[in-house]
């Protein structure tokens, strides 16, 4: 960081960089898995399995560091706020990649 706090351009570069090796990463990962995934890094996300039921794995903020959360589908009566959970952090995609599988499995089971 600068001197200020703030991000130096660099660093900005850098969190970007991070993000879309971060993307092309976990949806590698998902495919040699055997689950068909599409990256989108102009929002940050994979969605992984059938295009009609995708599971979203998103960057984000957490904890101070960036994280790949597991978006959940809307279901009724659930608050938005429950339908997002930090899964791990970015740099262990392979644990990612695992429990969006699990959940793909289960929501196929369901």
């Amino acid at each position: 960081m600068g001197v200020s706090g703030a991000h130096t351009p660099a660093e900005a570069v850098c969190r970007v960089d991070l993000a879309t090796l971060a993307l092309r990463g976990l949806a590698a990962e998902l495919r040699a898995r055997g689950v068909e995934a599409r990256e989108d890094g102009v929002f940050g996300v994979v969605d992984a399995g059938p295009a009609a039921r995708p599971q979203r794995a998103l960057l984000r903020p957490h904890r101070g560091d960036l994280w790949w959360w597991m978006r959940w589908p809307c279901q009724e009566g659930l608050p938005s706020a429950l339908r997002g959970v930090p899964l791990t952090p970015v740099t262990r995609t392979s644990d990612a990649a695992r429990r969006i599988v699990g959940a793909l499995t289960t929501t196929a089971e369901g």
